[in-house]
């Protein structure tokens, strides 16, 4: 009985002691939670200053402007087939010309010699030819009659085939001459414009030296190079309409077309060429060689795609990123995910694949401080 009484003395004990425990920390866990929430009431208090941004479609973005060079729509070296002394020289550098003007001339005078040798020979080569045909034509009917033997016919027809093909050979050797005679004129391929002359009045040349280069500046080409990783968004339309802008030129613009553009980058810089038509503008002197920038580039899926500030982005545990819309009806933020795509502008933004809408507003400064539940207020840049 005694035992009993023991047991039941230190179970009462164990007991009261736990309860008095639970109490103790009861007491101190309001107090700390207590604490938290001043500290908490303390932050939601007061709206939180923001920077804001509006999201705007990629319509609504800037093309991207890219340095650019000018190049003439064609551009000829000019040189002769035939070599000999110069004897005129019609084109000067900056001289309009027309096509199939002399711009040039060899002494045409050995050309005129030799046609007149093989024309002579041609003459004696066609007598001769006559004379063997006739010969051939009595063999072959005295051989009808067994007059003359088979080797006086065979002589005869050999004879006569021999003629023809010398008359085929000069003639082939007189066409030639002829052809060197015409080459002797250096005539311009189309309408265009003197750029260089490299070699003078009575200078000896040779066949394949260049001694002018023509330009045709009536429709002008620009060529930019385009990085890769902005290429590969850019939609590749013959026709699309881009701007030029010069240095030379402050307060004009002028609309180019997209043209064709290099399947290979370059090795060295892993750009991509892409060439632009320019028609010539009357207004304004624009030569091969100067440099300005062209505008161009919208993303081939620009209608849903925008870009936002980097500062804007916010973790989203295993989703990747979000950002915070402000909801302007209660001033506070809510979470958003967004798919996100390359950098842009140097790397100071970052493509928004999908996940917001133009017109919305984001927080772009103050993002990683920001809560749910949070008042926020607007701040002005």
């Amino acid at each position: 009985m005694k035992r009993k009484t023991v047991l039941v003395l230190i179970f009462s004990t164990v007991v009261m002691a736990a309860v008095g425990g639970f109490a103790v920390f009861r007491t101190m866990s309001a107090a700390s939670d207590g604490g938290v929430d001043a500290k908490m009431k303390a932050l939601f208090a007061e709206p939180r200053p923001v920077l804001l941004e509006e999201v705007r479609s990629g319509n609504e973005l800037k093309s991207r402007t890219y340095p650019a060079s000018v190049q003439a729509s064609k551009e000829a070296p000019l040189s002769f087939r035939v070599s000999g002394p110069l004897v005129t020289v019609n084109g000067q550098p900056g001289d309009f010309i027309k096509k199939n003007a002399v711009l040039m001339a060899i002494d045409p005078r050995d050309f005129q010699d030799s046609i007149r040798v093989l024309e002579a020979q041609l003459s004696g080569a066609m007598a001769a030819l006559e004379k063997s045909r006739l010969d051939f034509e009595r063999s072959k009917s005295l051989l009808g009659e067994n007059v003359i033997s088979r080797a006086s016919y065979d002589a005869a027809k050999g004879a006569f085939e021999t003629s023809t093909a010398s008359v085929k050979d000069i003639q082939a050797r007189l066409k030639i001459a002829r052809h060197q005679l015409a080459d002797s004129k250096l005539l311009a391929p189309f309408d265009g414009i003197v750029a260089t002359k490299r070699v003078e009045n009575h200078e000896m040349v040779s066949a394949g030296q260049v001694v002018l280069t023509v330009l045709d500046i009536s429709s002008l080409e620009i060529k930019a190079n385009i990085p890769e990783n902005e290429i590969a968004r850019t939609s590749l339309i013959p026709g699309q309409e881009a701007t030029v802008g010069f240095a030379s030129l402050p307060e004009r613009t002028f609309k180019a077309f997209l043209k064709e553009w290099s399947a290979a980058p370059d090795p060295s810089t892993r750009t991509y060429s892409v060439t632009f038509a320019l028609p010539a503008p009357k207004e304004a002197q624009i030569l091969p060689g100067m440099t300005g920038e062209i505008s161009w580039g919208k993303q081939a899926d620009a209608a849903d795609t925008v870009s936002v500030p980097v500062g804007a982005l916010v973790a989203d545990g295993e989703k990747g990123s979000a950002v915070w819309i402000f909801d302007p009806d209660t001033s506070s933020p809510v979470k958003r995910s967004v798919r996100t795509g390359a950098f842009s502008n140097g790397g100071n933004r970052v493509l928004v694949l999908d996940g917001l809408r133009s017109g919305e507003q984001i927080v772009v400064a103050g993002a990683s401080f920001v809560v749910e539940g949070m008042k926020l207020r607007p701040m002005s840049r």
